[in-house]
C-alpha cells in the first residue's frame, strides 16, 4: 500500500499520477485530431485514379507508426518531455499524406518504389520507437539537488531574451548591424538557442497561471511582436516554429490544447504562403525597417488571397501548397531509385564534414557553410548545380541523408540514434524544476524536432553551438539548490 511505502517513494508516486493525469487531458484532443486526419485521408483517397493499395496500405502504416509515441506520451504510458512524440509526428505532413494527396514530386516514380520507402519510413518510426520507450516508460525518483534558475529572476531573464531577440530580428532585417560573419553567427546561434528555450519556459508558465498579470500581457505583447517580426523575412519556417514552441509549452503547462488559437494563427500561416512567391520575387533579401513593416504585410495578404484563389494550374512551383512544400519523401524516393540503378552511396560523406562545422567561424575565416552535407546531396543526385545551391536550399531531412550514406543500415543506425537519444534526454526531464539545466536543455532539443528539412551538419552544428550558449547561461546565472526549496 502506498502509506506503507518511504515518503521519498510515496512523493514520487504522487507525482508519477499527477503527470500521467496531465497528460491523459490531452488524450481527447489526440483522437479528435486523429478523427479529423482520418476523414481527410478517406476524403481524398477516395474516387482516386491516381492512388493505388500500395499507397493506401503504406500512408496507413506510416501514420500508424508516427502517431504511436504519440499516443503512449497522451495515454499516460510514457513520460517526460515529449521531444520525440513531436520528432514523429512530423512524418505525417513530410511522408504519409504526400502519398493520399497525390504529391506530384512523388508520383513521378512507380508504385513499387513509393511502397519501397514508404515500409523505410514506418520501419525506421518503429523500432526508433520501440528504443525511445525503453527510456520513458519509467517514472525515476528525483534528484535532491538541482542546478537552477531562480523563479522570480528566470522570469525577468526570460522575457528578457525575447526582448533582446527581437531587437536583433529589426536591426538584422533592417541591415542595421555591422558585425563581421564569425561574429554574426555566433551572435545568432546563441539568441535562437535562447529564445527557444525562453519561448518553451514562459509558455508553460502562462499556461500553468504562474505568471504574474503583468508579465503575462509582456509575455503575449513579446511573443506576437516576434511572429510578426520574423515573418517579415520572408522565411516562415523560422516563425511557426516559434509558434509550435509556444504551443508545445502552453498545452504542457495547460493541460489542455488551445485549438481555437492554433486554428487561427495556422490559417495566417497559410494566407501568408499563399503569397509567398509573389512577395518573394518584390523583396527577397531586401532590407526593410520596422516602419515598412504595415505596408509589407497589407501587400503580402493581398497576395496571399490571390494565391489562395488562383487556379491549380496557375500556379508557380514557389506557389505549392503548404503540404506539397512540406513532403521529403521524395528524396527518400530519389536515393532509393538511384541506389537500385546502381548509383553508389555515399559512405558517410556528409557526416565526415561534421567536424569541421563545430569549429566557429572567428577561428576559421573558410569555414563551410552548415547547409554544405545538403549541397552535395543536391548535387550529387543531380537536383542542384553548385550555382544553384548558393542561392536557394532544397532540404533533406535526416532520413534520406541516413540512406544516401549506409542505405539501410543507415536507417536503422538513425533510428536508434533518435529513439536513444531523444529518449535520453527526455528522461533527464521527468522531475526535473521547468528553471533547472536538465529540463532546459530538453527544451532546446525539442526546439530542433520540428526541423524536417535539416540534415545531420545543420543539426548537430546548431545543437552544439546552441549548447555552449546553454552551458554559459547556466554557469553564469543558476545555482545548485534543494528540490524542497524550488518551485514544482
Amino acid at each position: 500500500m502506498l502509506k506503507q511505502l518511504p515518503v521519498k517513494t510515496q512523493d514520487t508516486q504522487q507525482a508519477k499520477v499527477n503527470n500521467r493525469n496531465s497528460q491523459r487531458n490531452l488524450l481527447p484532443f489526440f483522437w479528435l485530431l486523429l478523427g479529423a486526419y482520418s476523414a481527410f485521408a478517406v476524403s481524398k483517397v477516395y474516387g482516386s485514379q491516381v492512388i493505388e493499395a500500395q499507397d493506401i496500405f503504406g500512408a496507413f502504416l506510416i501514420s500508424i507508426s508516427s502517431i504511436t509515441s504519440v499516443y503512449l506520451w497522451c495515454a499516460g504510458k510514457a513520460f517526460g518531455i515529449p521531444i520525440f512524440p513531436l520528432f514523429s509526428v512530423t512524418y505525417l505532413w513530410t511522408c504519409a499524406i504526400p502519398l493520399i494527396t497525390e504529391n506530384p514530386s512523388v508520383f513521378t516514380y512507380n508504385s513499387s518504389e513509393r511502397f519501397l520507402s514508404s515500409m523505410t519510413v514506418s520501419g525506421f518510426l518503429l523500432f526508433s520507437t520501440l528504443i525511445w520507450y525503453q527510456f520513458v516508460n519509467r517514472f525515476p525518483h528525483p534528484k535532491t539537488y538541482y542546478r537552477t534558475l531562480d523563479i522570480k529572476k528566470g522570469d525577468s531573464i526570460f522575457l528578457g531574451v525575447l526582448c533582446l531577440a527581437n531587437l536583433y530580428t529589426i536591426f538584422t532585417l533592417a541591415g542595421w548591424l555591422s558585425v563581421d560573419v564569425g561574429s554574426l553567427s555566433l551572435i545568432r546561434g546563441a539568441i535562437l538557442g535562447l529564445t527557444a528555450i525562453a519561448t518553451f519556459s514562459m509558455s508553460y508558465r502562462f499556461g500553468s497561471n504562474k505568471l504574474s498579470n503583468n508579465n503575462k500581457i509582456l509575455y503575449l505583447m513579446l511573443i506576437t511582436s516576434s511572429l510578426v517580426i520574423n515573418n517579415i523575412s520572408l522565411l516562415l519556417v523560422s516563425s511557426l516554429t516559434l509558434f509550435l514552441i509556444t504551443v508545445v509549452g502552453y498545452s504542457l503547462g495547460k493541460g489542455k490544447f488551445p485549438w481555437v488559437s492554433t486554428m487561427v494563427v495556422l490559417s495566417l500561416f497559410a494566407l501568408l504562403h499563399a503569397g509567398k512567391g509573389p512577395i518573394r520575387e518584390l523583396y527577397w533579401q531586401q532590407p526593410v525597417e520596422p516602419w515598412q513593416y504595415p505596408s509589407r504585410y497589407i501587400e503580402w495578404i493581398d497576395f496571399g488571397i490571390k494565391g489562395l484563389f488562383a487556379k491549380e494550374e496557375d500556379r508557380t512551383e514557389s506557389e505549392q501548397s503548404i503540404l506539397e512544400r512540406a513532403s521529403v519523401f521524395q528524396q527518400l524516393l530519389l536515393t532509393q531509385s538511384a541506389t537500385e540503378k546502381g548509383m553508389p552511396l555515399l559512405d558517410g560523406y556528409t557526416y565526415a564534414l561534421i567536424p569541421q562545422l563545430l569549429i566557429p567561424r572567428v577561428f576559421n575565416a573558410n569555414k563551410i557553410t552548415s547547409h554544405e552535407g545538403t549541397s552535395i546531396l543536391n548535387i550529387y543526385y543531380g537536383r542542384q548545380s553548385r550555382k544553384d545551391t548558393e542561392t536557394t536550399t532544397i532540404g533533406w531531412g535526416l532520413l534520406a541523408e541516413s540512406y544516401a550514406n549506409y542505405g539501410l543500415w543507415g536507417c536503422g543506425i538513425l533510428a536508434f540514434i533518435c529513439g536513444a537519444g531523444y529518449g535520453y534526454v527526455s528522461l533527464l526531464s521527468i522531475n526535473a524544476p521547468i528553471f533547472s539545466d536538465r529540463y532546459l536543455f530538453s527544451i532546446l532539443v525539442l526546439s530542433y524536432a520540428f526541423q524536417t528539412e535539416f540534415t545531420a551538419g545543420v543539426y548537430v552544428a546548431a545543437l552544439f553551438q546552441s549548447s555552449i550558449t546553454l552551458c554559459i547561461f547556466i554557469l553564469l546565472l543558476m545555482k545548485v539548490q534543494k528540490l524542497e526549496d524550488i518551485e514544482s
